[in-house]
């Protein structure tokens, strides 16, 4: 009977951490990102290029890890993006927490405009720990294979932009990216556990 109990209850766990939804990355921000903006050139396009540094905000709702970045890119047409530099910071232009250059761009052809193709470019981060609050995502020093100007895309969504000649701008499109952690279902969980146990316990006692 005590088996039998044990065994019930060994399946019971199995089931229940087969049902437990994995972390995955998902969209911590979009502002009108990549994806559902889809090169839309209705706003156009900042320049990254000749000391222009464009540093757009956005709000994580809670404690987060930033693992990628996406955003679109202007270049003339037969040109790609070969690097930019980006930070992420607690305010406009800051360079802290974390800033690097980024070499290695998932590049996508979103559309074209004009002499212009425009690019979902894709960066990785690694692993940036940020509790909830408001950031700033700044793109600066882009390089084209060819050398020609490089251009963030305008989407005019809902954050705050800065640029560095012009001032306060509409806002470009990009996504900030990272796993979303659910507290919620692993309480749900344990407490279903302890009322399981609790359950098998007392028969096993009677």
């Amino acid at each position: 009977m005590k088996r039998m109990g044990l065994a019930v209850l060994f399946l019971s766990l199995v089931g229940a951490l087969a049902v437990v939804p994995a972390s995955a990355d998902t969209t911590l921000y979009n502002n009108t990102g990549p994806t559902s903006n889809g090169g839309d050139t209705t706003y156009g396009a900042f320049t990254l290029d000749y000391g222009y540094v464009v540093t757009d905000s956005f709000t994580l709702s809670q404690s987060s890890t930033v693992t990628s970045a996406n955003f679109l890119i202007w270049v003339i047409s037969g040109d790609t993006l070969s690097s930019v530099d980006w930070s992420i910071g607690t305010s406009a232009y800051g360079g802290t927490p974390a800033t690097a250059t980024t070499l290695s761009l998932g590049q996508t052809n979103s559309g074209v405009y004009g002499r212009y193709n425009i690019f979902d470019e894709s960066i990785s981060i690694p692993g940036l720990s940020l509790g909830a609050g408001t950031y700033w995502f700044t793109l600066q020093n882009a390089v084209a294979s060819n050398g020609d100007l490089a251009y963030w895309d305008i989407s005019n969504g809902p954050s705050s932009a800065v640029h560095s000649t012009i001032g306060t701008v509409p806002s470009e499109t990009f996504q900030i990216l990272g796993p979303v952690p659910e507290p919620s279902s692993f309480l749900l969980l344990g407490s279903g556990l302890m009322g399981l146990a609790g359950m098998v316990r007392r028969k096993l006692k009677a």
